[in-house]
């Protein structure tokens, strides 16, 4: 698997990779932490430590979720063998 990431289509597979994990963490950490100050009327300034621990936590197991969900299709379509099998 190494060897097919040191390729250059393993190499656009990694940009693409990184370019939804960026694009997924700014999308969830808006929603997740604004959510929390619309739900409840309490803006960041009232929060406790650990509630921007556990709103932190969510928001890395919502982007490792949604980042390999987003990153399936550029597996499949940089990763894929291209000797016309499947």
């Amino acid at each position: 698997m190494l060897e097919k990431l040191r390729t250059p289509d393993g190499k656009k597979f990694i940009i693409a990779v990184i370019a939804v994990f960026l694009t997924v963490v700014a999308v969830i950490t808006k929603v997740t932490f604004q959510g929390v100050e619309d739900q409840y009327s309490l803006p960041m300034e009232e929060w406790t430590t650990s509630m921007f621990i556990i709103q932190g936590a969510w928001v890395f197991i919502y982007s490792t979720v949604f980042t390999v969900i987003g990153s399936l299709p550029f597996g499949f379509y940089f990763l894929a063998p291209k000797d016309g099998r499947g």
